[in-house]
């Protein structure tokens, strides 16, 4: 008998592990696509991706850990998200202005329709051999920390010489969503490599796979590029339809699809699938849909066990503000007359939006023969005699016995902000002006920078934000409506990157103690396990300002430190030198800069003139 694949006790799968490559690899590039980001949820992956060993509480609650994770990975990544679907943090740390450059806001056509894949394409480098690693992270879930049940599914292969076409949707997908970011030329060389995977490996009860983007193909839509092609794809229907028995697990439902895909519209008692099951939530269910799965040899609707709502059921006991858990997943299996069994899993829900309007991902995994059946793939996702551990679902005995809670009504911002067109930097000696464009005034609706909490105005044609300091310069703006807040990101003219990245630097690294023990870290990868950053931060308000004060971080070993990097890992004072040229002279001393150009020198780098 296989084991389980959905067993929510023992096929727990960690995201930021999902995204790694072994040690011996290196990251060249990541792009990330989710419709909902949490940016304390995006802190966390430069920790994933630029560093190695296992992520303690106390390395992420380090500034200068994380720091530096995001200046190893911060270039490489890109995330694209849902226009106004950013979560607001609760802290506006400046950390996150390092990862501004990294996100991209997609505007759909229509502020109706949405941007909805969950979907990773990474690419690595080998660094003994130099063979190029292209990973493809597939999930339901969106980059928050939300706790429900989702799926996830990672597949690597390298790259080759010859094109696959296989691989082309992957292409298509990253073609459609380049354009939403103004440097689209980054991602040429990961699409042509992406097109060139020989082929990427599956788990042993898959046979094949295939790749499907909805809703990037067609003719160009309200400036936004679709891409054309001479390949028919298939639609969501054509993939469900005409099955023996059909499997579907979605959060959100609309009638008209699920009566589609169950043939429910039909005079035909006989008609549609003859086994069928659906997991689904409790609200999402409507009498129609309920009598529709338990037509013919229906298994019916099943909805998460109410014990799973808890926090104690995954034993974690936090939920970040993501109180609800409920399933999230979207699945689909399919077993049709003279044909291999097919799994479909991503991020689209059996939904009118999902099938008709939204862009969204999913992949197909085609089983080996004998592999899998209806019965064994249900009961894996609901194993009613699992004793040890309980079903995590609980099937719907009757409509009548759901009790549908209120939803609290949000507020529509997107109107708002699909209004808001652009924004520019004006330096005006020595602090800078924002202004912020729109296509008209809004009544009700204030904005800011996303760093400014005071400075709040009137959402018009034309606002002005005045006398903004260097480091509180942001291309986030918050809106308010209603009492409720939503976080934009523009493409802002006229913002002086480097300057505002040095002073964000120089304001975490705020004095030498705090910079030598940076040095420390670059210099020796370990030096993190034995100090606390409290420690650093206490002997560092001992020094104060004074930058000759020394303490527990300018301890002399640092000397034997990089005695020991320019025998064993001279690239490493390449790190330091591009730390330093970041900071205030009077946190570095003129001894410390003589004495890293002299190894640098040593080491055979470039030292200075190097910018």
């Amino acid at each position: 008998m296989p084991r389980r694949r959905f067993d929510q006790n023992n096929d727990r799968v960690d995201y930021g592990e999902l995204l790694s490559a072994d040690a011996y690899y290196e990251l060249d590039q990541a792009v990330g696509l989710t419709y909902s980001l949490d940016m304390e949820a995006l802190m966390g992956i430069p920790l994933c991706l630029g560093m190695h060993g296992e992520m303690t509480t106390g390395r992420k609650n380090n500034p200068l850990y994380v720091l530096e994770a995001i200046r190893r990975t911060g270039k490489k990544l890109s995330i694209f998200c849902n226009v106004g679907c950013i979560k607001v943090p609760k802290a506006e740390s400046r950390l996150y202005a390092l990862l501004e450059d990294s996100i991209h806001e997609v505007r759909m056509p229509n502020y109706t329709n949405n941007f909805h894949p969950k979907l990773w394409v990474l690419q690595y480098h080998n660094i003994h051999d130099g063979r190029t690693l292209i990973k493809i992270v597939t999930l339901s879930r969106n980059l928050t920390f939300d706790q429900s049940m989702d799926v996830a599914v990672d597949m690597d292969g390298f790259v080759g010489n010859t094109i696959n076409p296989k691989n082309q949707p992957i292409a298509d997908l990253l073609t459609f969503v380049s354009q939403f970011d103004s440097n689209k030329n980054r991602y040429k060389q990961l699409i042509e490599n992406v097109r060139r995977v020989e082929s990427f490996n599956l788990l042993d009860c898959f046979d094949d796979y295939e790749f499907h983007p909805f809703g990037i193909y067609g003719k160009n839509d309200n400036k936004i590029k679709k891409v054309s092609s001479n390949v028919r794809r298939k639609n969501p229907r054509e993939m469900f339809k005409d099955c023996y028995a059909l499997l579907v697990v979605s959060p959100f439902l609309s009638e008209t699809v699920i009566g589609d895909l169950l043939d429910d519209y039909s005079e035909n008692p006989e008609s549609g699938p003859v086994k069928r099951c659906l997991i689904t939530r409790d609200t999402s269910v409507t009498k129609r849909i309920f009598d529709a799965s338990n037509r013919r040899e229906g298994d019916g609707v099943w909805v998460i066990n109410p014990v799973l709502s808890s926090n104690d059921a995954l034993e974690d006991g936090v939920t970040f503000g993501y109180a609800d858990r409920d399933i999230h997943a979207k699945v689909y299996f399919t077993d049709k007359y003279k044909e291999p069994k097919r799994l479909y899993l991503g991020s689209l829900n059996a939904s009118n939006n999902a099938f008709n309007h939204n862009v969204e991902f999913l992949l197909e995994l085609v089983y080996k023969p004998y592999h899998a059946s209806y019965w064994s793939v249900k009961d894996d996702f609901i194993p009613v005699n699992d004793e040890k551990n309980g079903c995590p679902f609980v099937q719907m005995t009757s409509f009548e016995q759901i009790e549908k809670a209120d939803e609290k009504t949000e507020v529509d911002f997107r109107k708002v902000i699909y209004g808001v067109q652009s924004a520019e930097i004006i330096d005006t000696g020595g602090t800078f002006a924002i202004k912020v464009h729109c296509n008209k005034t809004y009544e009700g609706v204030t904005i800011r920078p996303f760093y400014v909490k005071t400075n709040i105005q009137a959402l018009t044609e034309e606002v002005v934000f005045e006398d903004i300091s260097l480091n509180n310069l942001s291309n986030m703006f918050i809106l308010t409506k209603e009492g409720s807040e939503c976080l934009i990101r523009l493409e802002i003219s006229g913002m002086p990157s480097e300057e505002r990245e040095e002073a964000i630097f120089n304001d975490i690294i705020s004095n030498r103690p705090m910079f030598m023990t940076y040095m420390r870290y670059l210099l020796d990868e370990d030096f993190y396990d034995s100090v606390s950053f409290e420690e650093v931060l206490s002997q560092s308000k001992e020094a104060g300002d004074d930058s000759e004060g020394y303490g527990f971080a300018v301890e002399p070993d640092i000397y034997e430190r990089m005695l020991k990097a320019a025998a064993e890992y001279p690239e490493r004072f390449d790190s330091m030198y591009e730390v330093a040229e970041k900071i205030d002279d009077d946190k570095i001393g003129e001894e410390f800069k003589q004495l890293l150009e002299l190894f640098i020198k040593a080491a055979g780098g470039k030292g200075k003139g190097r910018k």
